[in-house]
């Protein structure tokens, strides 16, 4: 018999969550909110399916996930949906996914997680075995929690970003796999769409209005520090997958760079990310480090 709990680390929570949680708990026995010190739901959780975990400060999505993770294992979890705060799981998704598991263990797999085959409009990458994703996000994984006894857990003085792409590296060394449950979707954010311009005017291209995947610059700054460190910690036992992963992310920054609004500080952000990353400065950004790249959108 399975124990599903599902755990959701919460900064400044969106007023839609408590409903899309509410609707949640009926998937799995317990959902946990780790809330990162922002204390943004201290008098909203009224379900007792639902347990509020206040952090006393911002130390970031992998403590958050951690101290969940701890919360989720006293109160007898066999597996643990992670999920974001702005994820939304349909109705049975659990159940399914439960089911990819058993069917990929039926074949000898050693799962590390059942991911998804879409999250939001992006399907899930594969690895050359179609079976198994490739540094899938850590938004609805369901992971065993014999996977978490044989990884560890995530590493915190990664803060935010590149967590789950460790935990998976991890994860991978130890033999275990992340399969993909085809056919499965989760709603989420995959960041926010901004207006490309040319000459203050919004860029069309073959009649289509042309718009970058927009992240505030601190968030940019995590993005590179922690991918140079990452690439110094494996990128020798794996250097083809973190070389695909590393050509995606300089896509992803470079567009930032060149296409939108806040360009000099996407670029500040990103000098300062290689260099923090070169010195293997960890943990959360500094705040004179984060002076420096504050942009649109920033918040940390």
């Amino acid at each position: 018999m399975s124990t599903v709990v599902a755990v959701i680390p919460v900064f400044r929570a969106p007023a839609d969550l408590l409903p899309r949680v509410v609707a949640l708990a009926e998937q799995v026995s317990a959902v946990i909110l780790v809330d990162d010190g922002t204390d943004s739901l201290d008098a909203g959780v009224q379900h007792p399916g639902v347990t509020y975990i206040p952090l006393p400060e911002n130390r970031g999505i992998a403590s958050a996930l951690n101290v969940g993770i701890e919360r989720a294992r006293a109160l007898g979890a066999t597996h643990i949906l992670t999920l974001d705060q702005d994820s939304t799981a349909p109705a049975g998704f659990v159940r399914r996914m439960l089911d990819a598991i058993a069917r990929a263990e039926a074949e000898g797999v050693v799962v590390a997680a059942a991911v998804p085959g879409m999250v939001g409009d992006q399907p899930a990458l594969r690895l050359q075995d179609p079976r198994f994703a490739f540094d899938p996000i850590q938004a609805g994984q369901l992971v065993p929690v014999a996977a978490f006894d044989d990884v560890g857990a995530f590493a915190e003085d990664l803060f935010i970003d590149a967590v789950d792409s460790d935990f998976t590296v991890r994860a991978e060394e130890q033999g275990r796999r992340f399969v993909v449950a085809d056919g499965e979707r989760i709603d989420h954010g995959l960041g926010e769409l901004v207006p490309v311009t040319l000459f203050g005017r919004h860029l069309a291209i073959g009649g289509k209005p042309r718009h970058v995947l927009y992240h505030a610059p601190f968030r940019t700054y995590y993005m590179v520090r922690n991918s140079v460190v990452l690439s110094r910690t494996h990128g020798r036992a794996r250097r083809a997958w973190m070389r695909r992963r590393n050509r995606m992310m300089i896509e992803m920054v470079v567009g930032c760079i060149a296409l939108s609004p806040d360009r000099g500080a996407q670029l500040r952000a990103t000098w300062l990310g290689l260099r923090d990353g070169r010195r293997g400065r960890l943990g959360k950004i500094a705040d004179d480090t984060l002076a420096r790249v504050r942009g649109r959108g920033a918040r940390a």
